[in-house]
C-alpha cells in the first residue's frame, strides 16, 4: 500500500481546507517547500500536490512555487488543481518535471481534453480525481454539482481509456471522519482502474481498512491531516529528529 502525502497550496502557503469550505481553512505552513522536504526526509515515495486556488479559480495560481518544489525533492510529484486545459497540462509535465496531472472538473466539461491527453501521454500520466457529496460528484472546487454518480462517472472515464482514478467523499476531508469504504469498493467491483483512496484518514486503523480491500485494486491512500498532526507514532520519532535538527541521509530510490 502505497502511501502519499498531500501538501495543498493556497495563497502560497500550505494548508487543509476541512469539508472543503473555506471559512475552516486550517493554515500548516508559510513553506509548502519545507513541508515536501520533510516529507521526503521521512522516506515518503512520491508527494501530491493541490493548487487550490487554480481548483477554484480554473487555472494554476502557483505554478513557479510548484516548480520550486519539484526541483527541491529527488521523488514523483503529483499535480492537480486548475488543469483544464491541454496546453496546461502539457507546460506542467514538460516545464515542471511532474511525473502525472490529476484532471477533475474538466473531465466532465471537457472530455475531448482527457482524450487528447491520453493521446499525447501515456496513460500513467494522467489520472481523474472523482470528488463525490452525497452520491453525486462535485466539480469547480467542491462548489458545484455535476449530477452523476461516481460510479456512472468512473466508468465513463474507463471507456475513455483512464486506468486511475482518485476518489474521495469531499465530506471527510480534512475532518478524520474516516474512508468512505463502501462507495471504494462499489467501483473498485464494477470498474478495472486502480483506485487511490483520498479523504478521511485518520489513523492506522483508518489505513488497515484501506489495505484489507486492497485485493480490489486500491492500491494507495493520499493522507493529510493525519500526517500534519503525527496521527501515526512513528511520525513522532521523525518530528523528533527534525525539530533537533539532525541531518538525516536521503536513501537512494
Amino acid at each position: 500500500m502505497l502511501v502519499i502525502p498531500v501538501i495543498d497550496i493556497k495563497d502560497g502557503k500550505c494548508v487543509r481546507v476541512v469539508q472543503g469550505l473555506s471559512d475552516k481553512t486550517e493554515f500548516y505552513s508559510e513553506s509548502p517547500i519545507n513541508i515536501a522536504k520533510l516529507f521526503r526526509k521521512e522516506n515518503f515515495k512520491c508527494i501530491h500536490i493541490t493548487d487550490l486556488d487554480g481548483a477554484i479559480h480554473g487555472n494554476m495560481r502557483n505554478f513557479e512555487l510548484i516548480k520550486e518544489i519539484a526541483k527541491s525533492v529527488d521523488i514523483p510529484i503529483q499535480l492537480g488543481g486548475g488543469i483544464r486545459d491541454f496546453e496546461t497540462a502539457d507546460r506542467i509535465i514538460k516545464d515542471l518535471g511532474v511525473y502525472r496531472i490529476v484532471i477533475g472538473t474538466a473531465a466532465l466539461t471537457n472530455p475531448d481534453f482527457v482524450k487528447k491527453a491520453l493521446d499525447n501521454f501515456s496513460s500513467s500520466k494522467i489520472v481523474i480525481c472523482i470528488d463525490e457529496k452525497l452520491n453525486n460528484v462535485v466539480i469547480d472546487g467542491w462548489i458545484n454539482y455535476a449530477n452523476i454518480t461516481p460510479l456512472d462517472f468512473a466508468k465513463q472515464m474507463e471507456t475513455l481509456g483512464i486506468k486511475r482514478i482518485i476518489y474521495q467523499d469531499v465530506t471527510r476531508v480534512g475532518n478524520l471522519s474516516g474512508p468512505h469504504i463502501p462507495r471504494l469498493v462499489e467501483i473498485a467491483e464494477n470498474t478495472k482502474m486502480k483506485i487511490t483512496s483520498a479523504g478521511g484518514i485518520s489513523n492506522f486503523g483508518d489505513l488497515k481498512k484501506i489495505i484489507e480491500i486492497e485485493h480490489l485494486g486500491i492500491d494507495s491512500v493520499m493522507i493529510s491531516r493525519a500526517l500534519y498532526e503525527n496521527q501515526f507514532p512513528c511520525q513522532r520519532i521523525w518530528r523528533d529528529v527534525e525539530s533537533k535538527d539532525v541531518s538525516l541521509d536521503l536513501p537512494k530510490i
